[in-house]
């Protein structure tokens, strides 16, 4: 679109021919294609082409009734006189012209001549304002909000009009290029046509530019808001439909083969009936609903657990109580009691045919096979095996699932675990269930008690399936390292197996029998290697101070991947390989833990007792020290409330028998300080009360302690010796430390049997109901005469022993 000089107003003739437009206004200085077609407006061209000005009056029809037609009341009275620049004769009888608006004029009368309408017209005076800074701020507002709305509307435009635009210094012609290229209405271009005031004419402009962008940023905002609206339930309504029409250009069945394959796996996976009526009733919803509304996905999901569930799918095996054992005999070293418990349930199940799952429960320190030992149980019933861990696990959703009215609702792992298994009878081990919390989700050992009941699990409740599955014929195995965590109820259902920490000789044959060839076949090592008993004595005293063989594992893991560094680097990948004794330093560097006794020599004040920990017992030094003082008692060593109190009452103990004893006056006037070392451990509990008083009493009699003597129990204020827990840990604990005597309550005699037979011969166990009997095995009491009188000796000379 170019500009040209305007014609003035004394070279307009006052009578012209006259083309009515359609649609459209011609602004002056502006050049615009147009196509005549009726007979009196392509009779109106010919007359104007026969001036010698080519002039014409081009005005605007108002409303378009016969497109032949064109009667006078139908025309406004502004209009524009044009110059016809070309012409160009079309195949179909019409003419493309271009003509260039030259001047506003006023129709002052319209008649026709025959065969084209001609008009009296008069000059329009425009009235142009002072080109001043304000005109100037409108003018290049009116440009601005051109090219932003241009830019919104997605209206393409030559870069050179901006510049031009930019340029221009009449307003007149301004507004006359911002008109034509914004597409405003007719009637209201007209309007603008047909206004003399230029300034009048900017504003409008401005208002009519601030209008459109108002209309796109609320077109805009509409349209966000409807995308939002769509989301995702209206782009998978769409992406259905497109999958029909594909299915029906391919011949393939549509939603209706869909539901009826559904129908066909309802059959098939032999459902009770109740859930298989659920299941058709969900499926007829299903039918009924149109593919775009949003509980088709949800429905469909539900379905797909449904019919996917193992119902009554089993895993079929025959019981060989002989080769169940030979395969727990295989897979794992001792553990004899739970070896004893599966075959008793296979026994029981062969001879009846059903029977209810066990629940069982193991519980020791870690590594010393808990987990293993529930897929070789699963090996030997030749069932399927699933794990899933509870440790962290806060919600009950987890355990029983979530209820189907939430987004992204799933079972829970109990029939996600069955679902995974594919049968309805796998052993099923939910590891950790001691560390289970709790919060304002739910308590997930709550939701257990239904599962792990044998009295109710046949019915199973899960809130997203609302069908019962029956979960009786599961063999459930849990795993703790303490009881104490675990809430009564669930404790209750549950049968507890004790797994003891392993002794030095059980290690060894573990290492021997499985962990060395299993570490073998990991580090590819193919030719033959051998440990020399001393070194795996050693790595077992003197590397590692565990109940359980994870750690064992993993410094021979070092060793081997040392070891196979070497043969890479020599090259000799086929000499055999030997581990000796002197070799372990160079593996594993310098000794880690001292195989010896707590004490070296007899000490006063020094007592040696045992512990018991999650991951198995440990030697605890009790140590007591006496000062000048008004007889107060120090207890150091991050002691708890109970243990605390056990140092009171052996406190008190060693007072009230003070005289018996023989101790001097001023013992009340010393203050004691009782520390049991490793400090920033916390401990706790009433087992060594009986280690206490020991050294307590030691201190105060000046009489040494035996350094290899251990010893554990509750005391009471009256010196008698109550039974305690965690015996079989402590004794192995005292085993591998090399004690010689061990003390223990006289009701902890019957724990002893439990005890491997190699430890019940290495130790000496003296059992005891009183201090008086602690006192003369623990003190290395003085042969000579002295003030200090045993306890044996208190009934022969002072009467009665002070026992309870």
């Amino acid at each position: 679109m170019s500009n040209k000089p305007q014609n003035t107003q004394n070279q307009i003739p006052s009578e012209l021919p006259i083309i009515a437009l359609k649609n459209v206004v011609l602004f002056p200085r502006i050049i615009i294609p147009l196509v005549v077609q009726r007979p009196k407006s392509t009779a109106a061209l010919i007359e104007a082409q026969s001036r010698n000005d080519n002039l014409a009056v081009f005005v605007t029809q108002k409303e378009i009734g016969n497109e032949d037609e064109v009667s006078v009341d139908q025309l406004y009275k502004v209009a524009t006189v044009g110059k016809i620049l070309s012409v160009i004769n079309m195949r179909d009888g019409s003419k493309r012209i271009d003509v260039e608006g030259v001047s506003r004029v006023r129709i002052k009368e319209l008649f026709e001549s025959e065969p084209y309408l001609k008009a009296q017209i008069e000059p329009i005076s425009v009235k142009i304002p002072e080109f001043t800074v304000e005109l100037e701020g409108l003018m290049r507002s009116i440009i601005d909000l051109f090219k932003h709305v241009m830019a919104e509307m997605g209206r393409l435009l030559p870069a050179d009009l901006y510049m031009l635009l930019r340029q221009v210094k009449d307003p007149d012609q301004l507004i006359d290029l911002i008109i034509v290229n914004l597409g405003i209405d007719i009637p209201e271009q007209q309007e603008l046509l047909e206004t003399t005031d230029i300034q009048e004419v900017l504003k409008r402009v401005h208002n009519i530019l601030l209008r459109e962008r108002e209309i796109i940023d609320a077109e805009k905002k509409v349209a966000s808001e409807t995308r939002k609206r769509l989301g995702k339930m209206q782009r998978e309504a769409f992406l259905r439909e497109q999958m029909k029409t594909i299915e029906q250009e391919l011949g393939i069945e549509g939603e209706k083969g869909e539901m009826e394959l559904y129908r066909k796996k309802i059959e098939q996976a032999k459902m009770p009936e109740e859930i298989r009526t659920k299941a058709l009733k969900e499926l007829s919803r299903l039918e009924k609903m149109p593919s775009f509304a949003p509980e088709v996905s949800y429905i469909r999901t539900y379905l797909d657990w449904l019919v996917e569930l193992p119902w009554s799918k089993k895993t079929e095996s025959s019981i060989d109580i002989k080769k169940a054992e030979k395969i727990l005999e295989e897979d794992h070293y001792g553990l004899e009691k739970v070896k004893e418990r599966i075959l008793e349930y296979l026994a029981v199940q062969k001879q009846v045919g059903k029977m209810k799952g066990p629940i069982l429960c193991f519980v020791g320190p870690p590594g010393v096979g808990k987990t293993s030992i529930g897929k070789s149980i699963a090996r030997a019933l030749g069932r399927k095996f699933h794990r899933i861990s509870l440790g962290g696990i806060r919600d009950e959703a987890e355990i029983r699932g979530h209820r189907r009215t939430y987004v992204g609702a799933l079972p829970g792992r109990i029939i996600q675990g069955i679902h995974v298994a594919g049968t309805k009878n796998p052993v099923f081990m939910l590891d950790e269930i001691d560390k289970i919390g709790v919060d304002f989700r739910g308590d997930p050992s709550a939701a257990l008690l239904e599962a792990l009941d044998p009295e109710q699990n046949f019915a199973f409740s899960d809130h997203y399936l609302e069908v019962p599955f029956d979960l009786s014929d599961v063999i459930f195995i849990t795993t703790a390292n303490v009881l104490d965590t675990i809430p009564y109820a669930l404790r209750d259902r549950l049968e507890i197996i004790e797994f003891r920490g392993y002794t030095e000789e059980e290690k060894v044959q573990i290492v021997n029998k499985f962990l060395v060839p299993k570490l073998k076949q990991e580090h590819g090592i193919k030719q033959s290697l051998l440990f020399e008993d001393k070194a795996l004595r050693d790595i077992v005293r003197k590397y590692t101070t565990e109940a359980g063989v994870r750690d064992v594992e993993r410094q021979l893991a070092k060793i081997l991947r040392k070891i196979v560094r070497e043969l890479i680097e020599s090259g000799k990948s086929n000499r055999k390989i030997k581990v000796a004794l002197k070799d372990l330093k160079k593996y594993l560097g310098p000794e880690k833990y001292l195989q010896q006794l707590n004490e070296k020599q007899d000490q006063i004040g020094v007592a040696t007792g045992l512990a018991w920990t999650p991951v198995g017992g440990q030697l605890m030094s009790i140590e007591a020290m006496k000062m000048p003082g008004r007889g107060r008692l120090t207890l150091t060593g991050r002691l708890g409330k109970t243990m605390q109190e056990s140092a009171m009452a052996a406190l008190s103990y060693a007072r009230a028998k003070a005289t018996r004893f023989g101790l001097k006056e001023d013992f009340y006037k010393q203050d004691i300080h009782l520390h049991v070392p490793s400090g920033g451990i916390p401990k706790d509990g009433p087992s060594a009360g009986i280690a206490m008083a020991t050294a307590l009493i030691s201190l105060l009699l000046g009489v040494k302690i035996h350094k290899e003597v251990g010893m554990t129990g509750e005391v009471t204020l009256r010196g008698k010796v109550l039974e305690i827990g965690g015996l079989k840990e402590k004794i192995l604990a005292a085993h591998r430390a090399g004690l010689k005597k061990v003390i223990i309550p006289r009701d902890n005699e019957r724990d002893l049997e439990e005890l491997p037979k190699e430890v019940r011969d290495n130790l000496e166990f003296k059992m005891v109901e009183s201090m008086d009997e602690v006192l003369e095995v623990a003190l290395k009491w003085p042969t000579s005469k002295s003030s200090v009188i045993s306890p044996s000796r208190l009934a022969g000379v002072g009467g009665q022993a002070p026992t309870a």
